[in-house]
């Protein structure tokens, strides 16, 4: 199955209902597919991560427009992270070779993340920095394993982030293997999903429901 196909169906299978994802490969000329709002603060960037934004903005405004909220641009907030249109929460994330994105409706979901690396182990040193001994074990018969639990935390930070507006670690975030879970160090619980071939690829979000059963650590 071609990679493009095989992420898709992934997205598809493990995204929660309501919510939609695509992703593609990035093309020598999509820095054109950046409006003049989205290429602000990228004057200086090189010419791939330029290309890499404009497919990323491009796969977010298409999945904007199935959710029936059309928009002509998703510029960034002072903090970076993309500025999505009212009753809509989302995420774009790319590699050297692949664009991302997923949204999902504000009323669904409190927020939704996604990360994708290329299907390697992480370099050497990086492991301390990313998790306890104990919680990079629970992931050890997974091949690039390191690197899914490396891609999990950030999915979970762009899950939670926007919202709840606190920076975090690696060792900020507590993952959980067997609930497909994990909780950050003030308490947000985040679900996730995994695959590590042809690309390592996680997804997170965090629901209203959950939120409304508990008081809100960030308020």
């Amino acid at each position: 199955m071609p990679a493009t196909q095989a992420l898709a169906h992934f997205l598809n299978k493990h995204l929660p209902t309501g919510c939609i994802g695509a992703v593609r490969p990035i093309h020598p000329d999509d820095e054109r597919c950046l409006t003049e709002s989205e290429a602000r603060g990228l004057d200086r960037a090189v010419a791939s991560v330029r290309r890499a934004s404009g497919a990323g903005r491009d796969l977010a405004r298409m999945l904007c427009g199935q959710l029936g909220v059309p928009v002509r641009e998703i510029p960034r907030t002072a903090e970076r992270y993309p500025l999505w249109p009212k009753g809509i929460v989302g995420s774009i994330t790319h590699d050297r070779e692949f664009a991302a994105a997923v949204v999902a409706p504000s009323d669904r979901l409190r927020g939704i993340g996604i990360d994708i690396e290329p299907a390697e182990p992480l370099q050497p040193g990086i492991c301390n920095i990313v998790s306890p001994l104990g919680e990079m074990a629970a992931f050890s018969d997974i091949r690039f394993g390191d690197k899914a639990l490396f891609s999990i935390k950030e999915a979970v930070f762009k899950t939670v982030y926007p919202r709840d507006g606190r920076f975090l670690d690696f060792h900020d975030v507590a993952v959980t293997r067997h609930t497909r879970t994990a909780r950050t160090n003030y308490g947000r619980v985040v679900h996730w999903r995994v695959t590590t071939l042809p690309r390592v690829l996680a997804i997170a979000w965090c629901s209203e429901e959950e939120d409304a059963s508990r008081s809100d650590p960030a308020r």
